[in-house]
């Protein structure tokens, strides 16, 4: 190896943890059995002594367990990139067994930072490497099997993820690296579809299907914890020897130990131009409050309605105290919430409508920011195109406000990861003829001259075909679906029919119309949980003839019920989502973010698809 380079090694102290004894077997609170390769902090004097190691490694007769060394210490100095090229020079031929298995996780580490679960995958199931594993002995394998699910996970696959994780339960031995494992798997579940749990409470794998019973059994009763007791209770008894009985996860415990608000104050703006949106709201809040006031063991709330119309919000809500509620909602108007950002103090748990973007301001911990922002859609949208390997993107989206808010954030998320926003335009509802209106960014025009110069100085005969401008990987289309059934079909006559389009969940409002949706074709989105059937335990109610956002209003008023009803759950630790008609619901620094689903047209057909 040299004489000068092991030393090197050893006074840096980041050589390998090998298989015998000094690998890490115990969980964190996230369920898995860490690698701990990868470090997230860079020391820039270690990462010189790093780089001159890699210069004399590759100097070496026999180079290979010298690079695979310098490979783990950039990995532990927070440099993936360097780690990999480090890992491209090695002839894997040429290291032992123990270092090879070395090699292969170290390789699969790399591959999941780079959100690469298919190269994960191959690494795992490269022949030499599964002959090794009837060798690793009991706490190896745990490594793998947790590996194994954190690769499902990001290939989409939930319920081979929680396979892996139940398998990885039998192998540990303590009851905190178990009851980590199982708060991992019922976090799975809460991000399942109801259709998903139903499917899965049949599965011949025992042990699975009772986890999906469980989670079944609790997501019919989200809103009333009394059921949810009772449910887990009755279950428990029919299961007394599965897994998540013996070691429940820790979600059950905590969560019975909360309260729900016995009188609810909801802030709304009922007259004027705000009559429609609130009174939409509370159709949708008013359809869950009856769908729990319908169960038994349920206490539901008083609800008190407040007017705000006319009257401040801090007013208001200084009444709302007085008349005893334990918990506010409202308000509706982002002048109601910067209000309430502004109070010195709220004195009850407080749930706006409405979502402050780019606030600096330090809120009260009483407070929990919740609304239709097109925040959380567009970062799920950059993160889908990066992973698909795009890096110029050209944004289209409506001129009002919301149409800004969200292409602004999409351009300074997407610049932030490293990508390149080739053009952005906002289109106005006087637009008629979008293929006129994108000739310009897609700089058809520019095309068309050169043509029309061609055939004058050359040959006025000569047939030319206009290009669009090649420096786009993909489009992010904006809108609601009457003006995005005119902007695709514009693109494709535009010569960009090549070129991926993401959109929103403002595309689809949950009517299947194959005659009208067949220009929306190729079109992936966001897509709230509610258009899709059989993902919630019980079909919205919201009228079919509203405008989209009416219907997204709706669902909303529904969430927020369900938010209300679960505020302290979602305050626990570890965090556990709520499956929402909206979105997958998680709490962050007081604001409640939403993940959807993800949806494509298909012969004019919106079909939900995996991640």
């Amino acid at each position: 190896m040299g004489k000068q380079f092991l030393p090197q090694i050893i006074y840096l102290g980041c050589i390998l943890a090998f298989i015998s004894g000094c690998t890490p077997t115990a969980t964190n609170d996230r369920g898995r059995v860490p690698l701990t390769y990868i470090s997230d902090s860079v020391d820039i004097t270690a990462e010189q002594k790093i780089e001159l190691l890699f210069s004399e490694a590759q100097q070496l007769e026999k180079r290979d367990n010298p690079l695979l060394d310098v490979a783990i210490l950039f990995a532990q100095n927070g440099n993936i990139i360097r780690s990999s090229e480090s890992l491209l020079l090695i002839n894997t031929d040429n290291l032992d067994d123990r270092m090879f298995v070395e090699f292969s996780l170290l390789s699969v580490e790399l591959n999941l930072q780079s959100n690469n679960p298919a190269a994960a995958l191959i690494n795992l199931d490269n022949q030499r490497f599964l002959d090794l594993q009837p060798y690793f002995g009991r706490k190896y394998l745990g490594r793998v099997l947790s590996i194994r699910s954190d690769i499902n996970t990001q290939r989409g696959d939930e319920l081979a993820s929680i396979s892996n994780s139940i398998a990885l339960s039998a192998l540990l031995e303590t009851k905190t690296d178990i009851t980590n494992v199982h708060n991992k798997i019922w976090r799975q579940l809460a991000r399942q579809t109801y259709t998903n749990l139903q499917i899965c409470q049949t599965n011949s794998d025992d042990i699975l299907a009772g986890w999906c019973q469980l989670a079944l059994a609790n997501r019919q009763y989200q809103n009333n914890q009394q059921a949810q007791e009772a449910q887990f209770s009755a279950w428990k008894v029919s299961n007394s020897n599965h897994p998540a009985a013996l070691v429940s996860p820790s979600w059950f415990k905590q969560s019975l130990d909360n309260s729900t608000p016995l009188q609810v104050a909801i802030l709304l703006p009922l007259q004027g131009q705000y009559k429609g949106p609130s009174t939409t709201f509370l159709d949708g809040f008013m359809e869950a409050y009856y769908q729990l006031h319908q169960q038994t063991n349920s206490s539901s709330p008083n609800l008190r309605i407040h007017d705000t119309s006319t009257l401040p919000i801090e007013q208001a809500y200084s009444n709302a105290l007085a008349e005893g509620a334990d918990m506010v909602i409202g308000g509706i108007r982002e002048s109601e919430v910067q209000a309430l950002m502004n109070m010195p103090v709220l004195e009850v748990p407080t749930i706006s409508l409405n979502r402050i973007e780019n606030s600096q301001l330090d809120q009260s911990s009483n407070l929990f920011q919740f609304g239709n922002s097109q925040r959380d859609e567009m970062d799920q949208i950059a993160t889908k195109a990066w992973e698909q390997g795009h890096r110029s993107v050209f944004l289209v989206a409506p001129i009002q406000k919301w149409g800004q808010q969200a292409t602004a954030y999409f351009a300074r998320s997407w610049q932030a990861k490293g990508g390149r926003v080739v053009s952005s335009t906002l289109y106005s509802d006087s637009i008629k003829d979008f293929t006129k209106f994108l000739k310009q960014p897609l700089q058809i025009d520019l095309s068309e001259q050169r043509g029309v110069e061609l055939r004058r100085f050359v040959n006025s005969q000569v047939i030319y075909t206009p290009r669009r401008r090649q420096d786009i990987d993909f489009v992010v289309v904006l809108g609601y679906p009457d003006r995005a059934r005119q902007i695709k079909p514009a693109l494709e006559f535009l010569y960009a029919s090549d070129l991926p389009v993401y959109s929103s969940s403002k595309i689809y409002n949950g009517l299947q119309r194959s005659d009208l949706d067949r220009d929306l074709s190729g079109i992936q989105f966001t897509a709230m949980p509610w258009t899709f059937s059989g993902h919630l335990s019980a079909e919205l109610k919201s009228d079919v003839t509203m405008h989209t956002a009416y219907r997204q209003l709706y669902a909303m008023g529904y969430d927020t019920f369900l938010v209300h009803r679960n505020i302290d759950n979602l305050q626990l630790e570890p965090k556990m989502p709520l499956f929402g008609s909206t979105g997958i619901l998680s709490l962050e620094d007081g604001v409640i973010t939403r993940r959807t689903q993800w949806g494509e047209f298909q012969k004019g057909q919106a079909r939900p698809t995996t991640p």
